[in-house]
């Protein structure tokens, strides 16, 4: 019990923080600059915190699923791609996806590397 009511609330901070990032930092020109960012930051922060704490203690899980669930959004990436698509914008949107997809793998990675201490 204690684990859901600590994914909960890790849950309520991450989508607040992240509705809160989007209101202070508009994406503009019609790329999701802010989704971008955010999801590469949860990808670093997830990676970096499940690889340090191999405990999944509630704290552990409401911070990892919870708040970095939340706070990471797949459905958002998806929906902007799509906007940018029907916009024709499929530069943009190839830029987004690749740039997305390899940022959130670089970003898991640092953390990782961060995490055990081996950043050469």
């Amino acid at each position: 019990m204690k684990t859901f009511l600590a994914v909960g609330i890790g849950g309520f901070f991450g989508a607040i923080s992240r509705y809160g990032l989007n209101l202070i930092w508009p994406s503009t020109n019609g790329f999701p600059y802010t989704t971008l960012c955010i999801n590469i930051v949860g990808c670093f922060c997830l990676a970096w915190l499940f690889t340090t704490f191999i405990k999944r203690t509630p704290i552990v899980v409401g911070l990892g699923t919870g708040f970095c669930g939340a706070f990471t959004t797949f459905s958002t990436f998806s929906l902007e791609t799509l906007l940018l698509l029907e916009n024709n914008e499929w530069l943009q949107a190839v830029l987004y996806v690749v740039v997305s997809v390899l940022g959130g793998l670089a970003g898991a990675w640092l953390g990782i590397r961060l995490a055990r201490g081996r950043m050469v």
